[in-house]
């Protein structure tokens, strides 16, 4: 004989023991898809989780940077600003005037400078005047006492021969003696002369060493008041930025305007080290602007250099990480406007 113990199943949960409970009305219906966005909800990170795996297998994707080839025009020499002639977002093209300097002290040293190498000029060419002249009459002059020397010497062997034999007084001798003295005198006098010319030749190389000297320093003025006139440098540009006002004084090298180069426009790419072996030269990548469009662009250099990843691309808790550095040109045209700095995203 079997006992059983446990109850069977009541299919009718209305009905107990043959009497009908009565339940009341349930207070909030329940609805299936409630359950549903719960599960839903709570497996989204699992599910990006997955996305995030699943993409970076799939897809290889890189950080860059918009760069357009820029230049600040910077002053040469100090001055203060007299008159600009460019403003912001103007194109200018190689030799458009963009400032003028003006610095007075050093257009004063130019004056003075140029006022005393005439007059050193001058007395340069008085001298070699009197110089050429001095040379020929000296020259002159001292071929005649050397033959006046030469005359009176011979005359006077010539009578003291004489006096030997008899046909020549003593007085004839003395008087022979005195012009060959006289002569020796002449040839001494022009000698003295000579070397006070000579001393005139120092006089003129130190002239001429003064004014090379004066020429130097004049030059170098003439170059800095040239530079005072600031020129736009080679190739179509665009001035971005004028720093200065007119009447602000700026001192040598600092920035009075920036300009950039449309033409010469680059991408920095920074390529993740796990990707290294698409960082080679020639290689074709899609460049996503942040509107979305997208263009073709080629790895034109990669300069084997690491650099830090920008810190607006990390996670504040997550470390820093490096990346490698590429260089890279549109072969495509491009309809999207090209700002310096512009982030993009690089697929491979």
């Amino acid at each position: 004989m079997k006992i059983r113990f446990n109850q069977p199943e009541n299919k009718t949960p209305d009905i107990d023991r043959g009497l009908r409970v009565h339940y009341s009305e349930a207070k909030r219906p329940g609805r299936p898809w409630r359950w549903y966005l719960i599960v839903t909800i709570s497996s989204l990170p699992i599910v990006y989780l997955l996305g995030i795996i699943a993409w970076e297998t799939i897809a290889i994707e890189a950080s860059g940077r918009i760069r357009i080839a820029n230049f600040p025009v910077r002053t040469a020499v100090d001055g203060y600003v007299q008159q600009i002639f460019v403003e912001p977002m103007q194109a200018i093209s190689e030799g458009n005037p963009l400032a003028e300097l003006t610095n007075v002290p050093l257009r004063d040293n130019h004056d003075r400078l140029h006022i005393e190498l005439d007059a050193l000029k001058k007395e340069q060419q008085k001298m070699l005047a009197r110089a050429k002249q001095s040379i020929s009459s000296s020259a002159q002059l001292s071929r005649y006492a050397q033959e006046h020397k030469a005359f009176a010497y011979k005359r006077l062997q010539h009578y003291e021969t004489l006096f030997k034999q008899g046909a020549a007084t003593q007085g004839e001798i003395s008087s022979a003696k005195n012009q060959y003295q006289k002569a020796l005198e002449n040839i001494v006098a022009l000698e003295k002369a000579e070397r006070q010319e000579q001393d005139q030749s120092s006089e003129m190389r130190r002239i001429s060493n003064q004014i090379r000297q004066m020429q130097l320093e004049f030059d170098k003025i003439q170059d800095q008041i040239q530079q005072l006139s600031l020129i736009a440098p080679a190739g179509n540009g665009i001035v971005t930025e004028v720093f200065v006002q007119p009447g602000e004084y700026l001192g040598r090298g600092q920035a009075l305007l920036e300009i950039i180069f449309p033409e010469n426009v680059y991408i920095d790419a920074f390529i993740p080290p796990k990707y290294q072996n698409y960082a080679v030269e020639g290689q074709i990548v899609i460049v996503k602007f942040p509107n979305g469009e997208k263009t073709k662009a080629k790895i034109i250099s990669v300069p084997g250099v690491t650099q830090k990843t920008l810190t607006e691309e990390i996670n504040p808790l997550e470390p820093v990480r490096t990346a490698i550095l590429a260089q890279l040109e549109f072969i495509e045209q491009v309809n999207n406007r090209l700002i310096n700095g512009m982030p993009v995203t690089i697929y491979f």
